[in-house]
């Protein structure tokens, strides 16, 4: 019996209690009500991702609570069904074409309404939350009912007074009718059954909080990819037309005997470069925008872009400890992988239990007419009331195997965690950094636009005194045009830096799209116009 947990003779008595008083609540609530435990009447709903009663801060500072505490899921039932409701009456499509601005909550609320991974990972969560009803059951009554009828025809043969066979007809019904109740007392299994049931649909809870906030910052990639396609469009094209300007400007030059063949050649040569540059951006555009219209359902044609003046707020707290604490506590994959710990520690508990006796109450009621030829043309009505005991003895080993394959992988799931724990805390530290570093770079990138544009003016200011050369305003005028889109690139990936921390510390729910849209997001560009190249 050393294989036995010490931990079974705490349950033993709540098993009992605990049968009891499930008995009565669920037989209190109305006929098709979700348990008042389940995942869909108690995690906050999916509009209101923060706690109702928090009041929500900018999330870009991402402000956290004062004390480090588990936060309820941010995804549920009853808000994907009202965002899916609120996206048919406010986004107007025509003709698979998105009227009006999309911003980055607006491409949410399309997301959560359109997108097949996440609503192949709602209709997943909803799948995981019946283990909790299955658990429960196990531990309810059972009531069965049966009936019989049979038709009995022959012949009866009976000694005589005088040693003959004495032959009489048989030609009668025979029913039987009986109703059982069965309520378990004492069931370690049904117990941990009931337990596994409460850690799976947490951890469905959990896996579906991983998998909506992938969604949110693959959304949210997907967005900036647009964004940085069209702005490296817009660069290309005004490229194209400075060196349009410039060849014209060079081959006039050369008519009148003041310029060179050299300078209009290239100068010609690196307009052909760009004309090609500028096609490759358009597919670009094109491509990242379909890949965008596959998440919203529909092709957008307006987006927000990053201000001119871009913010860089200051995260709080500013402290990368505080920032790994309550990725420790909140982060959807240790949570989902902390109630595999749990369902592991169910499965130990299950196996185990058959060492244990079980107890159960039955009561049967059973009704009987001419049951057999002993009862013949006689009805009976029996109620039997009792407690039936079942002792396992010996089960060649089985229960012993299987409680140490329940142990082992109770060692798996806990490794794991401490794993998935390592590598949060990684990203978390990837993330931070990234934004903190993301501040100095896009000063940098601002710089290098500022005096990228004062050295172009310089550089074709010194072409007319002879101090350049073309091929010298051309260098020049590549670097600012690289500059504009690193500075581009390196905003956009500020942002979902941002983004991506919120996520690894559980708090990237919907407001915070809203929110960064409003924050970093302003000007309207228009998408997908055609390219023109002669």
């Amino acid at each position: 019996m050393s294989v036995l947990d010490t931990r079974w003779l705490a349950p033993a008595a709540r098993a009992v209690a605990l049968g009891v008083a499930l008995q009565g609540t669920a037989w209190a609530q109305a006929p098709g009500a979700a348990p008042r435990n389940d995942a869909l009447g108690t995690i906050a709903q999916i509009g209101q991702y923060a706690d109702p009663a928090r009041p929500a801060g900018p999330a870009v500072q991402l402000q956290p609570d004062q004390t480090i505490a588990p936060q309820p899921s941010a995804w549920s039932a009853d808000t994907f069904r009202k965002n899916r409701e609120q996206g048919a009456m406010a986004d107007s499509v025509t003709r698979g074409e998105l009227d009006g601005v999309v911003d980055l909550g607006r491409a949410w609320r399309l997301t959560v309404s359109n997108d097949p991974t996440y609503q192949a990972a709602f209709s997943a969560l909803q799948a995981s939350q019946t283990f909790e009803g299955q658990g429960r059951a196990a531990l309810l009554p059972q009531v069965r009912a049966g009936y019989n009828r049979y038709r009995i025809t022959g012949t009866r043969r009976t000694p005589g007074r005088f040693g003959e066979t004495v032959e009489s007809p048989l030609d009668y019904d025979s029913t039987g009718a009986v109703v059982q109740l069965q309520q378990p007392v004492l069931n370690y299994g049904r117990y941990a059954a009931y337990l596994r049931g409460l850690a799976q649909a947490g951890e469905g809870r959990a896996s579906f909080d991983v998998r909506a906030q992938e969604t949110g910052v693959r959304l949210a990639t997907a967005y900036f990819n647009v964004l940085l396609a069209h702005h490296d469009l817009e660069l290309q094209r005004n490229l194209v037309d400075s060196l349009r300007k410039q060849l014209h400007a060079q081959q006039t030059l050369y008519k009148g005997n003041e310029g060179t063949l050299i300078d209009a050649q290239e100068t010609q040569a690196r307009l052909a470069m760009a004309e090609a540059g500028l096609i490759l951006a358009d597919d670009e555009l094109r491509v990242t925008t379909r890949n965008l219209q596959a998440m919203l359902g529909a092709q957008p044609l307006r987006l927000t872009t990053v201000k001119e003046d871009f913010p860089t707020p200051a995260l709080i707290p500013g402290a990368l400890d505080d920032w790994l604490a309550r990725a420790r506590q909140n982060n959807a994959q240790v949570r989902a992988a902390r109630e595999a710990v749990r369902v592991a520690d169910a499965n130990v508990d299950s196996a185990a239990s058959q060492y244990f006796p079980t107890v159960d109450f039955v009561a049967t009621y059973n009704d009987a007419d001419s049951e057999n030829l002993s009862t013949l043309s006689q009805r009976s009505n029996t109620v039997t009331l009792g407690l039936r005991m079942n002792i396992p003895i010996f089960t060649g080993g089985y229960t012993t195997a299987a409680t140490s394959q329940a142990r082992s992988e109770r060692k798996r799931t806990e490794s794991m965690l401490a794993a998935i724990t390592e590598q949060v805390e990684a990203e978390v530290t990837r993330q931070f950094t990234a934004v903190q570093g993301g501040v100095p770079r896009i000063q940098a990138y601002a710089s290098a636009v500022k005096a990228g544009t004062e050295a172009l003016v310089a550089a074709q200011q010194g072409y007319k005194f002879g101090a350049y050369s073309n091929l010298d305003v051309l260098k020049v005028q590549d670097k600012l045009f690289q500059s504009k889109y690193d500075l581009m690139k390196a905003q956009l990936e500020y942002v979902l830096a941002r983004l991506q921390l919120a996520m690894a510390v559980g708090d990237l729910q919907d407001s915070v799209f809203d929110q960064v849209a409003a924050v970093f997001l302003g000007p309207v560009v228009p998408l997908l116009q055609p390219v023109q190249v002669p």
